[in-house]
């Protein structure tokens, strides 16, 4: 289980808000808060099914208030760790292969389950994808007889091969460590804010998609994954707010 840390700001006070400290500020009277977790959370993997199903970052039932003319903004913040690994095999001669992983992480804040704007937002979005091609030939004007040493019968020949093998790898990595979100004018009342994370984890090879590898590369578990570190989120009203047509 999570544990979250809220602190109410009113005026320039400071008053810890983790329940079930009975000391916590009323929220009518929050202007601001802010809340954060030392915990780690892995996101569940999801193969060829979009993103996962929405985790839940952050529920303040009752944050804060806003005024007649009020809005509300929030910054956002957290650590996110992508992990990508595939496997590319080729046959000789047989055109190029290829494969691909991909991870990815997106938040979002709600007050009142409305979204604040801009909406759903991209933390960290990393696509790695490799291309494989073999092309080995045999130099048959320098082969060398291979001979059975029972029967004396020729069983084959070496050859100098010729040709070449060529890895192609590339990376695609997207992340914003930090984002505020706004919403307003809102009706004067207590609001509540919950923040919501998804992932998208998803390996293909030639185009189809399948289940992530994995492996031990030099000591380290390699594979495909996406989490969510340390976040902290910061909400502040603001009064005497117009929306501009």
């Amino acid at each position: 289980m999570k544990k979250v840390a809220l602190i109410g700001l009113i005026f320039g006070l400071t008053a810890l808000l983790a329940a079930p400290m009975a000391f916590a500020q009323s929220a009518a009277s929050n202007k601001a808060f802010f809340a954060s977790t030392r915990e780690g959370l892995k996101l569940t993997p999801v193969n060829g099914q979009g993103w996962s199903a929405p985790v839940e970052l952050f529920n303040i039932a009752e944050a804060l208030k806003t005024s007649n003319v009020g809005a509300v903004s929030a910054i956002l913040s957290m650590e996110a760790a992508l992990w990508t690994y595939n496997i590319t095999t080729d046959i000789n001669l047989g055109g190029k292969s290829s494969s691909s992983s991909r991870a990815a992480i997106k938040a979002w804040v709600e007050v009142d389950g409305k979204k604040m704007e801009p909406g759903k937002v991209v933390y960290a979005d990393r696509l790695q994808a490799t291309g494989l091609d073999v092309n080995l030939y045999c130099d048959v004007t320098s082969t060398i007889p291979i001979y059975d040493p029972i029967t004396g019968e020729e069983i084959g020949f070496i050859c100098n091969v010729t040709g070449d093998i060529t890895l192609e790898l590339f990376q695609r990595t997207k992340n914003a460590n930090s984002f505020v979100f706004f919403l307003g004018p809102l009706d004067p009342d207590i609001h509540s804010v919950k923040v919501m994370a998804q992932a998208l984890i998803e390996c293909r090879s030639n185009g189809e998609v399948i289940d992530c590898p994995k492996a031990i590369l030099d000591g380290y578990k390699a594979k495909t994954a996406a989490a969510i570190g340390k976040a902290s989120l910061l909400i502040e009203e603001h009064n005497n707010w117009v929306a501009q047509e």
